[in-house]
């Protein structure tokens, strides 16, 4: 993105702080497409992307005062729609588990307690080995393990979101995998 881009998406958002609404409105439709692209890629539910971007332009907007001026504000949106797509997904993940706690029930039944309880502890057992094994990483390769993997995002897309040259990005990458298989013994 030139730098002319940069220095009029910072006039638009200093317009929306100081409570323009065309200015929220040009930044919506210029960042709408890229955004919901962005979103698909790391959750494919349009519905939901959707959603999330709605509540996102609706939320800056609402937050306006407590804001303050950034400087790169696409990757203000692409950050701030992550963690919003996040949310949304956890809370009807949330839903979605209530509705199956229901068909569980007559699961657990069937399974015998002990099996059900050793099942529990291995899975237990692993996620706690697979968190100090992700504690052992640095917070940059925290952060593109987690793009990566848990997001789906490319490379290229890390390289954007983090601000950093693709190369950077498969130094994380393969330092993080080389540091998890030591520490796990892969």
């Amino acid at each position: 993105m030139k730098k002319d881009h940069y220095a009029e998406d910072v006039r638009l958002w200093k317009r929306l702080l100081d409570d323009d609404r065309e200015a929220l409105s040009e930044l919506f439709q210029k960042y709408y497409r890229p955004l919901l692209n962005y979103g698909l890629k790391l959750i494919p539910r349009e519905e939901l992307v959707k959603d999330s971007i709605q509540e996102l332009f609706y939320s800056i907007w609402e937050q306006r005062s407590n804001l303050s001026d950034i400087e790169y504000v696409r990757s203000y949106l692409y950050i701030s729609l992550r963690r919003t797509i996040y949310r949304q997904n956890e809370i009807k993940q949330k839903r979605n588990k209530r509705e199956q706690s229901y068909s569980e029930e007559s699961f657990r039944h069937v399974v015998n307690k002990e099996d059900l309880m050793m099942m529990e502890e291995f899975e237990r057992e692993q996620k706690q080995e697979l968190k100090r094994a992700l504690e052992t990483l640095n917070q940059r390769e925290k952060e593109t393990i987690f793009l990566k993997f848990y997001s789906g995002l490319s490379n290229a897309e890390i390289a954007e979101v983090m601000e950093v040259n693709r190369q950077s990005v498969y130094n994380y990458v393969h330092r993080a995998i080389q540091a998890l298989k030591k520490f796990l013994n892969v």
